[in-house]
């Protein structure tokens, strides 16, 4: 049992420095999202959105964009407009709702 101990201790003494350098700076590090799938949409209707997103802690713009599939245009409609208000005070570059396909 008490080797068994030393043996565990010993592989996450090895292992703690690998996974993280510095864990207060790993906490605050960005970590982008992951990329939208791409494919087909099996919904009757396609919403693209794109824009800028005002950060008021760093007092800066932040790109924001995303694209759906909707049932509806009145759902993909009101889609846009959720997005509109996330914006903020930001500026938007484009917006569209098409029939998918």
């Amino acid at each position: 049992m008490r080797r068994a101990a030393l043996v565990m201790i010993a592989v996450l003494a090895c292992a703690a420095p690998a996974a993280a350098q510095d864990p207060i700076t790993d906490f605050f590090r960005y970590k982008p999202s992951p990329a939208p799938v791409a494919g087909d949409c099996p919904a009757a209707w396609y919403g693209e959105f794109s824009g800028q997103r005002y950060d008021t802690f760093a007092e800066t713009y932040r790109p924001f964009a995303a694209r759906g599939c909707f049932e509806t245009e009145l759902a993909c409609r009101i889609w846009q407009q959720q997005a509109i208000t996330h914006l903020d005070r930001g500026p938007l570059y484009y917006t569209r709702c098409r029939p998918a396909g």
